[in-house]
């Protein structure tokens, strides 16, 4: 339990270096303290108790003599990579977030979510007024796109679409790898119109000719006509009521014979350790009705909305896919 107590000075620890780039420092090889400190400007003793409480728990290693080096955790924190972390380091450890997590009991105790009350403000309004905290957090939320990506297209057969519409999909990282992998489909994208004026991934993949980009809300309406709608990790930001009217919306738009695909964390019953349980709580402090949902509570929502959930394909991260059809 004292661990369990402690573990806030480990990710503010690692907050800490991730903010000095020290991982990225070390890229080259091991590295001395009072290098390291004259790189970050930061004061030599107090930045070793730092380096030192962190390679006890294998983020960097003391050498023998006295040179910090790389582990393979640490080289999470380096800005580039496909394994990066960085962002995310920035984002949770940040001083306004910490405010936030700060204010779980009063959120358990309301059923109110922490964010706006501390802040004033949703987080999206927050965070377009707060640079410092809103670059980490949406290069965050692209490179954790990228990373999932990879997983979804080796779960799920998306050759015999027709059209696929990525559906808050925001500048369509998921829907070009999902056409790269997949030569015949053509693509929809639709986001709120300040998302998608810039489409990077679609060009970068060579895509966007087989792409419609649409700029719209989804909880008014869908473009109609696709086969397979694709709703990836934007659930969870909304309450049933609200969720169940975007898959409304989907399913009144679907083909004959069509597919709506839901990707979200899907939390097991049973009490053993899953990612859905501790992001469920970040949801529910940050945004009002978010939530992290059981497959039972996905199946409610797929009916209410007019949709028979189907099959539940786990993908190898976090991540399953919903598949459900009309009926």
């Amino acid at each position: 339990m004292l661990q369990m107590l402690n573990s806030f000075l480990t990710v503010q620890a690692i907050c800490t270096v991730a903010a000095l780039g020290v991982a990225d420092l070390l890229t080259d090889g091991p590295r001395s303290v009072d290098e390291i400190a004259g790189s970050t400007g930061t004061e030599a003793p107090a930045l070793y108790r730092l380096l030192r409480l962190l390679a006890g728990v294998e983020v960097f290693r003391e050498e023998a003599d006295g040179r910090f080096a790389m582990t393979p955790l640490a080289a999470t924190l380096c800005s580039e990579g496909p394994g990066s972390v960085r962002d995310w380091a920035l984002y949770v450890g940040a001083r306004e977030m910490w405010e936030v997590w700060g204010d779980l009991r009063e959120t358990v105790t309301t059923g109110e979510a922490a964010f706006p009350r501390t802040h004033h403000l949703p987080l999206w309004q927050y965070l377009a007024g707060h640079p410092d905290l809103g670059m980490p957090f949406n290069r965050w939320m692209s490179r954790q796109s990228d990373q999932h990506n990879s997983s979804i297209v080796a779960s799920y057969d998306f050759s015999a679409f027709r059209v696929v519409a990525d559906i808050g999909g925001g500048q369509g990282s998921t829907l070009a790898a999902i056409l790269s992998a997949n030569p015949s489909p053509r693509g929809i994208l639709l986001d709120l119109p300040q998302v998608v004026a810039h489409t990077g991934p679609l060009q970068e993949a060579g895509v966007a000719d087989r792409v419609q980009v649409i700029g719209g809300d989804m909880l008014e309406r869908v473009p109609a006509g696709a086969d397979a709608y694709l709703v990836k990790r934007v659930l969870m930001d909304w309450g049933d009521q609200q969720a169940a009217a975007i898959l409304r919306n989907c399913a009144d738009g679907l083909a004959d014979g069509g597919k709506v695909l839901v990707v979200e964390m899907v939390i097991p019953p049973g009490n053993e350790p899953h990612p859905g349980k501790s992001f469920d709580i970040l949801m529910m402090v940050i945004h009002p009705d978010a939530r992290v949902r059981t497959e039972a509570e996905f199946a409610e929502i797929f009916k209410a909305a007019g949709l028979r959930l189907t099959r539940v394909i786990p993908t190898g991260l976090p991540n399953s896919i919903l598949e459900g059809v009309r009926g």
